[in-house]
Formats: C-alpha cells, sequence, structure tokens
C-alpha cells in the first residue's frame, strides 16, 4: 500500500493506493512537496476521505494500474503519456502529467541492445522538459528527443528532475526508406456511456494492430480520441493502452477534442498556432517521416483560408526536398457515407480544400468523424478518374487523390450509411466492428489494408504505384456523352426547380471512362438567352419560355468530339408563400391527450397559449435560418420526464385556390419529429414511421428506428398535387404534432414555412 499526493495550497491531499485502486482519501492541513509515501489506512477517517471523493473521482491519474501498479514507491508518478512523431524521423515528442508541481521535469533516452529491459543510466541522454497548462491539480510537461539513429532499440523514462524516474518504456526506430504505420479514427472513449467497454475495445484494436504491424514506426489518429472534451477520465482510458507508451501516436484534433483540454495532453511539432487553431485546442502541424511529407488540420476550424495557407507554406518551408508522397490528415471527412456525409460544415470544408489539395499533388488523404468505412476512387476536380487503371485495380502513376475515411476504433459508436451510393466511393461499408488501417510506404508504392477487429480479417485493399520506368498508356477516346440533372429550366430563381447541371462523360475504345478535363469542354446552346457557366445553366432575365437544345464539345489533342444534345424546356414561375417562418402559433404543452379533433380547421384553439416561432426549448435553442427559439414551450416541468407530444396549430389566408398551381414545399426546422396535417388531412411526416397513428405518449426513438435529423440543418419536403388539393378559399390551417426523441430530451424546437407555385 502506499500514498500518492497533491499540494493544493493550505491542503495535501492525499490519495491511498492499493493495486492500482483507490482506497481512501484524506486531507492534511499542512505544507509539503509532492511525492509519495508509506501510510497506514487505519489512520484515515471517513469523513475526511468524503469531501474530496469527488474531486479526485474526474481524474483516473491515481487509478490506472499501467502507471501505479507497477511503480516503486519512490517512482515518478508520471501519466497521459502522450509519445509522438517528431519534426522528423530522427525525433520524437513527448507531453505528460504529473500531479501539480514548479518542476518541468526531464526526459532521459538511450540505445540499447534488443530485448534489454535494465535502463543504461551511464550511457542515457537526458533532455529538460518544459512546463504548460493542464487541468485543476496536475502540471502538463512536454520535451523532445532529437539524433535518434534509424532501425535502433531505445528505452525511455521520464522524471521529475529529482532523481525520480517512471520505468522505462521500449521503442524502436525503423528504416524510413520503406516503412509502415497504423491509421484509426474516432476511438471517442464514452461514446457509448460506458467508459470501461469503450477504453476494451481500444486496447483490442491496438494490440490487434500491433501485433499485425510490430514494426509499425507510428500510429496515426484521425481524431476524436474522447467523447467529451473536457473529461479526465475518458483521456486516461484512451492513453491506458500499453502500444501506446512504446509506439509515437500522431493525432488528429476532432470535434470532440475541440477545446484547450486537447492541448493540454498533446505535443505535436511544427504546430502553426495561427493557423486552424479553434478553442485554443491546437493548429495545422507538419512531420516528415523519410521521403513523405504528412500534413495535419484542425478541420474544426471553419475557415478554409486559413488551413489552405497552412500547405501553402508547408510545401514552401519544405521546398527543399523532393517527397515522393504527401499524406494529408483532418478529421471531418469530405468524402463520407454515413450521417455527417452532407452536413454544411462537410461540404464546405470540400468545395473549399479540394482545389488546393489538387494543386499542392497529395497522393492521400485520411480522415475519420463518420464512423463507417469509405474508400474513394481517385478524385480531381471533384470527379472520381478512371483513366490510370492498370494491372487489375492498381492504379499506375495516376492523377488525383484517393480520400479514406477511417471507422471507430474502439466500437463506441457507428453511424448507419446512406440510402443512394456516392459516385465518388469506390469502397463504402459498415460492419458494426472497430476496424483499423495498415498503410505500407515503399519508394514506388503506397499500400492501404483495412481490417475489422472481430474476425481479423482483411475487408479492404488499395495499392498506388508511382513509377516513372512504367509506361502508362491511356486508351483512346471514343465517345462523349452529355447529361443533366433536370431537363426544365425556369425563367426566374426559384425554390422549386433545382438548379440544372450538365454531366460530361467519355468512353474510351476499350468501354472504360474516359477521363475528360473540365478545360477541355465548350457548351453550346440552340439559344443567345441561355448562358452556361462551370456546367450550370441559367437564362437571361429577358428569357423567354420555350425549348432550347445544349451540346458539348470536347477537345481532346487534335480531335474535337461533340456530344448528343440535351433539350430543355423554359417555364415561367412564380411563387407565393402562404406562411412565413416566424409566424404565431397556438401551441398546447400540457402533455394531455387531444385525440384527433385537433388538427382540423375549425377546432376552437383559443385556450391554447400562442407565440410566434421558432417555439421550444431552452431559449438558445436554434436553427440555421430560424434562428434561436423566440416563444418558450414547457416540457412538463420533470427533467427527467418530458413530455412526448406538443401540439401546434397556425393559419392563413388563401385569396382564390384556383389561382395555386400543383408544386410546393415545407421548409422546417424540428426537434425531434413531426407529423404535419393541412386542414385535417395529413401532408407529411418526419423522423416518424410512415405509416401508423401515434398520439400523446409516444417518443420517437420508441415507435422509429430512423435516425434523428442533423441539429445544423433545416428540412426541406415538396408536396405534391394531392397534398396541395387541401387548401380552401378563406382561412387554412396546418396543425403539426412535435415529439421528443425520449423523456430525458434537453431540448424542443418547431419552426416553418409553407411556399406554393401558381398557374
Amino acid at each position: 500500500m502506499k500514498a500518492i499526493w497533491r499540494n493544493a495550497g493550505r491542503y495535501l491531499l492525499i490519495a491511498v493506493i492499493a493495486g492500482g485502486t483507490v482506497l481512501q482519501l484524506h486531507e492534511e492541513q499542512a505544507s509539503a512537496a509532492d511525492g509519495a509515501l508509506e501510510i497506514s489506512a487505519a489512520n484515515l477517517m471517513e469523513g475526511q476521505r468524503q469531501a474530496f471523493r469527488s474531486h479526485l473521482a474526474n481524474s483516473l491519474l491515481f487509478m490506472d494500474r499501467d502507471f501505479l501498479g507497477s511503480q516503486t514507491d519512490d517512482s515518478y508518478p508520471a501519466s497521459h503519456i502522450a509519445f509522438a512523431p517528431g519534426s522528423d524521423e530522427s525525433e520524437r515528442n513527448f507531453s505528460w502529467y504529473s500531479p501539480s508541481t514548479a518542476r518541468a521535469g526531464q526526459v532521459q533516452y538511450a540505445k540499447v541492445s534488443s530485448g534489454t529491459e535494465d535502463f543504461p543510466e551511464n550511457a542515457a541522454v537526458t533532455v529538460d522538459a518544459s512546463l504548460k497548462n493542464a487541468t485543476y491539480g496536475y502540471s502538463a510537461h512536454e520535451a523532445v528527443i532529437t539524433q535518434l539513429e534509424n532501425e535502433t532499440d531505445y528505452l525511455y523514462r521520464l522524471g521529475d528532475g529529482q532523481g525520480n524516474w517512471t520505468q522505462a518504456f521500449h521503442f524502436k526506430t525503423q528504416d524510413p526508406s520503406s516503412y509502415e504505420f497504423v491509421m484509426v479514427a474516432d476511438p471517442q472513449i464514452g461514446a457509448s456511456g460506458d467508459i470501461a467497454e469503450d477504453q476494451k475495445g481500444w486496447e483490442r484494436t491496438l494490440r490487434q494492430a500491433i501485433d499485425r504491424s510490430p514494426d509499425a514506426s507510428f500510429i496515426l489518429s484521425a481524431g476524436d480520441q474522447v467523447d467529451a472534451r473536457y473529461s479526465e477520465k475518458e483521456y486516461a482510458a484512451y492513453f491506458a493502452p500499453e502500444p501506446l507508451r512504446n509506439y509515437p501516436t500522431a493525432t488528429t484534433i476532432g470535434n470532440h477534442d475541440d477545446t484547450y483540454h486537447y492541448a493540454y495532453h498533446f505535443n505535436v511539432p511544427n504546430e502553426n498556432w495561427e493557423l486552424g487553431n479553434y478553442d485554443n485546442s491546437g493548429g495545422d502541424y507538419y512531420f516528415s517521416y523519410g521521403d513523405t511529407l504528412f500534413m495535419n488540420l484542425n478541420s474544426n476550424s471553419q475557415n478554409p483560408e486559413e488551413h489552405i495557407q497552412f500547405m501553402e507554406e508547408t510545401v514552401e518551408a519544405t521546398a527543399g526536398r523532393e517527397w515522393k508522397w504527401k499524406i494529408l490528415v483532418f478529421h471531418h471527412s469530405i468524402y463520407s457515407a454515413a450521417a455527417h456525409s452532407q452536413s454544411e460544415v462537410v461540404l464546405n470544408l470540400r468545395d473549399q480544400l479540394v482545389p488546393t489539395i489538387d494543386e499542392l499533388g497529395f497522393d492521400a488523404v485520411l480522415m475519420g468523424h463518420d464512423h463507417s468505412y469509405v474508400r474513394t476512387y481517385q478524385m480531381e476536380n471533384f470527379q472520381p478518374l478512371k483513366n490510370h487503371m492498370m494491372q487489375g485495380e492498381v492504379p499506375v502513376n495516376p492523377e488525383g487523390t484517393v480520400y479514406i475515411t477511417g471507422n471507430t476504433a474502439s466500437g463506441s459508436k457507428f453511424y448507419g450509411m446512406q440510402t443512394e451510393r456516392e459516385p465518388y466511393s469506390a469502397v463504402r461499408e459498415q460492419w458494426g466492428v472497430p476496424t483499423y488501417m495498415n498503410i505500407q510506404v515503399e519508394p514506388t508504392r503506397l499500400r492501404f489494408e483495412t481490417y475489422r477487429t472481430d474476425t481479423e480479417e482483411l475487408v479492404d485493399e488499395y495499392e498506388i504505384i508511382k513509377d516513372p520506368s512504367i509506361e502508362t498508356v491511356v486508351p483512346a477516346l471514343e465517345k462523349v456523352e452529355l447529361e443533366a440533372n433536370s431537363t426544365v429550366l425556369a425563367t426566374e430563381e426559384n425554390s422549386f426547380y433545382p438548379e440544372t447541371e450538365l454531366k460530361i462523360t467519355g468512353e474510351n475504345e476499350e468501354g472504360g471512362q474516359y477521363d475528360i478535363s473540365p478545360e477541355s469542354v465548350t457548351y453550346r446552346t440552340s439559344r443567345d438567352d441561355i448562358r452556361i457557366k462551370d456546367g450550370k445553366i441559367e437564362a437571361a432575365e429577358d428569357a423567354k419560355p420555350g425549348k432550347v437544345e445544349v451540346y458539348a464539345e470536347v477537345e481532346d489533342g487534335d480531335t474535337v468530339w461533340e456530344s448528343n444534345a440535351v433539350e430543355f424546356e423554359l417555364v415561367e414561375h412564380e411563387e407565393i408563400g402562404l406562411l412565413d417562418a416566424g409566424s404565431e402559433w397556438r401551441y398546447l404543452d400540457d402533455g394531455s391527450d387531444q385525440k384527433k379533433d385537433w388538427v382540423k380547421a375549425d377546432f376552437d384553439d383559443s385556450k391554447w397559449s400562442r407565440g410566434a416561432g421558432p417555439l421550444g426549448f431552452p431559449e438558445d435553442e436554434e436553427r440555421p435560418e430560424f434562428g434561436p427559439v423566440e416563444t418558450l414551450v414547457g416540457f412538463g416541468g420533470d427533467e427527467t420526464e418530458k413530455i412526448a407530444l406538443t401540439y401546434f396549430r397556425a393559419a392563413f389566408e388563401v385569396e382564390d385556390v384556383k389561382e395555386i398551381g400543383d408544386l410546393g414545399y415545407v421548409e422546417f426546422g424540428v426537434d425531434d419529429a413531426v407529423i404535419l396535417y393541412l386542414n385535417g388531412e395529413e401532408i407529411m411526416r418526419f423522423n416518424m414511421p410512415e405509416t401508423g397513428e401515434f398520439g400523446f405518449e409516444d417518443y420517437q426513438e420508441a415507435v422509429s428506428d430512423q435516425d434523428l435529423g442533423s441539429e445544423d440543418r433545416i428540412e426541406r419536403i415538396y408536396l405534391d398535387k394531392e397534398a396541395l388539393s387541401h387548401l380552401k378559399d378563406g382561412e387554412n390551417v396546418l396543425a403539426a404534432q412535435v415529439h421528443q426523441d425520449d423523456r430525458f430530451s434537453s431540448d424542443l424546437y418547431w419552426d416553418m414555412e409553407m411556399v406554393v407555385n401558381t398557374k
């Protein structure tokens, strides 16, 4: 049995430990240095330890058997050891926690013979650390060791500068000309609600990955190390696996890491704190390993200009090196296939970053965030490329970049895939088990292997070959085809007809795809009042209704190919809003059963409360465009038993229903689900089963297997002629029944607008 103490001002806080478990806590009104001592548990009083139980409960510093169960009484109690790649293969970075202290600490390292366990003090190099900010009660330390030799065994240990050391940890440097590394994504410890189980899954994945790749040069994590960004419990569970002390890990800042607590824990090389920094979590950084350049972006920063500046400045700063490979890493996958694949944040990053990724010639982009697996085709200018496919499925000397999204490494959370396959997805899977990747880097080959942890099966493999000695011959172009996503154009900007986009595809003489560069395409139209720019069609202000034909000319070498013609119908369009966002609604929030009469137009709702939209709770709940809650709605008064259903009704006028056309939509923000009625007739559902009646006791999660809508966007559902047939002259009523997902729901939100076209 032993005790570790922390100096907390007037009081000394003591934790008594046996076998890595905190037995008792004790307070002494004294001043002393941090350290360890032998103490009898019998001397401690139950009342004394209770006052500090909750204070220490937020940290596992004293509970981690890897750090305490194996330490001697005079050992240095370092924890949360972040061992990371340095600026290049000759350096390694360190960061760690200790009980609060003014001592900066040290790192010692030494070359050893393979299999040696005793630390050779006489041959060791000692490097002084520096202090940095840490969570309450701790100090954080960071240091860099340099001049490491390739293919060499080392031991290192951490100390307080006063002769007290941790146990020694082993690592081995590799040959940087041909090496491998492990890639993981989203361990997100704590996301399942069970930190211990998430830690087990994380440890299992790392051990399998290292067992398969014992000579890995490092581990690369694509972000979301923890779930709750301030949780020291989750960080302690993340750092617990033994491989993290033996293999340097290049981490990425995920959206669950995006606060200063991340900066407390990690020490990364070549970090630019001014570019990409978000909420003081850290900026963009880079490092090299052999002839590979790695850049890592903090994609929580929604300022693409900063990321672009960082990438361009990094290329300039390293211009003296001829990189064989360039790899970019960030968290928010811009080419994924699950819940986040169409979020505004992701699409904006894609639009802004891809041109620079293309220009700088990255070979691969590694990402996470969407808790599912996607590997794209080679991508350039937002398009999948297939000209380069040779030797089966292996691209030789290809153009473009492959984008890979890793699935969760712990199994703490999985996302379901979108129904429709994306044109960029070569492989897209949700296996429902953790996965990891082994990535092999050689002078002429970059190979990606993905494994699942339950069966240890290889589930995807991909290889890029770049070898100038191999002649690549692209089959000649034989046919050009033009397609459009819609053949209806409107004379005016509107909300109903989608923006018309043209797609040009080529077929080679062997029947395969021929990649066509946008710069080689010229579009031709049969009318002067139609304009085409970047493949998008729009009508001039004075354009008249009628027919228009469009075709494309493609220049390929000395030959100009002409596509088929696509005919469009240019139509007049006018639309009117029947109900605006922010309109007044009557609402009932008492949890009563209103049966079915409440949806009818003539129902008497005069005794209901009323207020302008958006309506809901809490006051800071909001949606894009609709904004924060304007009218606070009740939830029944019990935080743990919120009512399942809230009723809303709004009236609007129609002067002449015969003038309304056959197109309409409702656009809305809702938390969590809604069924909408027009004059007593149902016209749409969102986040609810397609059939069945649901009432005042039905929570969304109990009746539906649908995923909840994203809270960073509003929804739009189009209405057909049948739905609009329920409109009438005079007063019309929309009735919305809004369901909570469960009784613990933290928020509610409702507002909408309704728009129709005219004849």
